[in-house]
């Protein structure tokens, strides 16, 4: 076994403990530990559509959300996490591969073929695997298709393709059906039409349990599982057995069924007795009129308002309480797997990152979903990376972290080379000596997605950026019309009602857009996400 300082220095070079205050502190660990092993086990804690916790009463989180609260007591938290796209599938693919839609080829969701083969496209399941890690998949993928299926065919996963998912993408142990992978009870797909309720996290279908536990009894509307899959508790179980490290990645899909809000929440099994008193409230940005900011936010609001209306101030607040309903429900699930890891004594061995895809608007703006925007409730979300070893009493950090960065840091954590760049974010693994201590000083987001696209709507592609106190975003049309442009001081205005840039700004404005602008130019370039369709402007059209 290694000390905290060996770990350092095997995973990546990190020589010399920097925070002192950390080193200070190892002495209140709850017990005594014999350390990391050069290659520590990691698993990845995903949750689907959980924003950065925000517009609840002050300790709601800390009287409701008792293990995430847990992972924090040992554990790392930023504050400044972002999601590098929405919708799902772009979210994850980013996350996998550490690249954006131009290099992943993932730009919406459910985009036929999917995420391409770790063989074009390297991801974290491929790279760990080939380091020494036994690599397995638990929960929602969203990211690619039933090897033999055809469109109008159904949408059935069988054992074949859990074999076949290890061998594409280097994921072993997989446990499908998929799940999380609609919003609607009767749900249209490029394969016809299938039940979306069956598909729900919670509520009687309960696939997040099924992840989790194993087939859940009683769970009416639960679909079976295929023949072969493995329960994530299962696979902690015999963990210890095993002659290797392990990188565990648990995708649950919950709070995404708040997408099932105000229809299929009730058939899916959901009481509003669960959730109708809860201490939680409209947004404050909630009365946002839209007027100031690019035309396809309203448009997208009212389309969504018309397809699934909440027909009045009850119902609306029933949605925001839901949605804090269904953080608690897929908490539960999390501590029966930090619950195994204490059973087993891997707890000590284990590095927990704990995030999520990307957020929810939540009414905020008066907008729902994660759509059309790079409002904060959308691009802003948890991240957690716990071990008691590391993190003997809670750190903060307001280091900034993309998804996009979350494929290096595995890397660096897992020992790999670093001789070779593993796509184009940064790793966050010095962070763990000091949380002090940034890696960038700006993050980026996109979106290319058409969910919900009103016929005919104006600029619905979006990049934007991160940094500092500024949130920067110029939205486009697919051929590079309709460009419209936002910006924000989070310190001025934090709930993001004042679009700067919205007719005539004054000098000292657009002297802060010209340098954000060039800064984004330079960040797309950098990542390889610009635009394939047009000239990217190189100076915003004033």
């Amino acid at each position: 076994m290694a000390t905290r300082r060996r770990f350092l220095q095997a995973a990546g070079g990190l020589a010399g403990m920097a925070s002192s205050r950390l080193a200070a502190n190892v002495k209140h660990a709850r017990k005594p530990s014999p350390g990391l092993p050069p290659q520590p086990n990691i698993i990845v804690l995903m949750t689907d559509q959980e924003r950065y916790h925000t517009h609840w009463p002050a300790g709601w989180v800390e009287s409701n959300l008792n293990f995430y609260n847990k992972l924090r007591r040992h554990g790392l938290t930023f504050h400044r996490a972002y999601t590098s796209a929405s919708e799902c599938a772009p979210s994850r693919a980013a996350m996998l591969t550490g690249r954006f839609a131009p290099i992943n080829r993932v730009a919406r969701t459910l985009l036929w073929p999917g995420l391409p083969p770790a063989t074009q496209c390297a991801n974290i399941g491929a790279l760990l695997r080939d380091a020494g890690y036994y690599v397995a998949w638990k929960g929602k993928w969203h990211l690619s298709f039933p090897e033999n299926v055809k469109p109008g065919a159904g949408n059935k996963w069988n054992s074949g393709d859990i074999r076949n998912f290890q061998r594409v993408y280097g994921f072993a142990d997989w446990n499908p059906p998929d799940a999380g992978n609609a919003i609607k009870p009767l749900q249209p797909s490029v394969f016809g039409v299938f039940d979306g309720v069956a598909t729900l996290g919670g509520g009687d279908p309960d696939n997040d349990g099924r992840y989790v536990h194993g087939p859940t009894p009683g769970a009416i509307r639960q679909t079976a599982g295929v023949e072969g899959g493995e329960s994530a508790l299962r696979f902690i179980s015999r963990a210890r057995d095993l002659q290797r490290p392990f990188f565990l990645f648990v995708s649950l899909v919950n709070p995404h069924d708040i997408g099932f809000f105000p229809d299929g929440w009730e058939a899916g099994g959901y009481r509003r007795e669960e959730f109708a008193n809860l201490d939680i409230d409209l947004p404050p940005n909630f009365t946002d009129d839209l007027s100031t900011k690019p035309k396809i936010q309203a448009e997208a609001r009212a389309a969504l308002d018309k397809a699934a209306p909440l027909s009045n101030t009850d119902a609306k607040r029933d949605y925001v309480r839901f949605y804090a309903h269904l953080h608690k429900v897929v908490d539960r699930h999390i501590s029966s797997i930090l619950e195994a890891l204490e059973e087993y004594g891997l707890t000590e061995k284990t590095i927990i990152i704990r995030l999520s895809d990307h957020g929810e608007l939540g009414l905020s703006h008066g907008m729902r979903e994660k759509s059309y925007s790079a409002y904060e409730e959308v691009i802003h979300i948890p991240l957690v990376i716990s071990n008691p070893v590391l993190f003997p009493e809670p750190v903060e950090t307001r280091a900034f972290y993309s998804h996009v960065d979350l494929l290096p840091t595995l890397v660096e954590l897992a020992g790999i080379s670093q001789r070779v760049a593993h796509g184009v974010g940064r790793s966050i693994a010095p962070l763990i000596r000091d949380a002090a201590t940034g890696v960038q000083d700006s993050v980026l987001f996109s979106y290319d997605d058409v969910f919900g696209l009103p016929a005919g709507a104006p600029g619905a592609n979006l990049r934007a950026l991160r940094k500092d106190d500024w949130t920067y975003a110029i939205y486009f049309g697919r051929d590079g019309g309709g460009v419209e442009y936002e910006l924000y001081d989070l310190v001025t205005d934090p709930l993001q009602l004042k679009n700067l840039l919205h007719n005539s700004p004054p000098a000292d404005i657009r002297s802060e857009w010209a340098a954000l602008h060039e800064a984004l130019t330079h960040k797309l370039v950098e990542a390889g996400n610009l635009p394939l369709d047009f000239p990217w402007p190189l100076a915003p059209a004033k």
